[in-house]
């Protein structure tokens, strides 16, 4: 089974007006302290495979899932935060420059694409050497909410565990 791809709705037609407020909506969701559940739609559905795993695990539909995740106001940019953090209180070594969660964003009818520009260490250079890494969400909106979500996310397989021994 192939996953849909994402297209414009058949038949679909916008203005401009519509097409910037579908931008808006989208760009909503990456807003620091924004309630991200009251801007999907009910029959949200999802793409992201991690996503859709972590719903099924969950006996929860896709909106059920959204709300489950993401209730409450948003802390940090896309993803959460910065790749590859996570740990306590202040971070050790040179920190990446400042990236930009709405690098591009673009609205083609009913979907709106957001790419994000984020810098990351490179793990084959010295501490301090960055390099520019993109990533993408793409977003369905109807009626002024989100009903359809799609981005490059992957299932991970698990870490490996540290140091067992007897």
């Amino acid at each position: 089974v192939f996953a849909q791809t994402a297209a414009p709705t058949p038949g679909c037609t916008a203005t401009p007006a519509q097409l910037e407020a579908n931008k808006k909506v989208a760009m909503e969701f990456f807003r620091p302290g924004v309630d991200r559940v009251a801007l999907a739609d009910p029959t949200y559905k999802q793409h992201n495979p991690a996503f859709i795993k972590g719903g099924r695990e969950a006996k929860l539909s896709d909106y059920e899932y959204f709300k489950s995740r993401f209730g409450g106001p948003r802390a940090g940019g896309p993803g959460g935060g910065p790749a590859g953090g996570g740990g306590r209180g202040a971070a050790e070594g040179p920190q990446p420059p400042a990236g930009n969660p709405l690098e591009i964003v673009m609205a083609e009818c009913d979907l709106v694409t957001v790419i994000h520009k984020n810098n990351r260490q490179d793990p084959t250079a010295a501490p301090g050497t960055f390099y520019e890494v993109f990533t993408f969400d793409t977003f369905r909106v109807r009626n002024g909410k989100l009903v359809e979500h799609w981005d490059g996310a992957v299932i991970n397989p698990p870490a490996a565990a540290a140091g067992r021994g007897n």
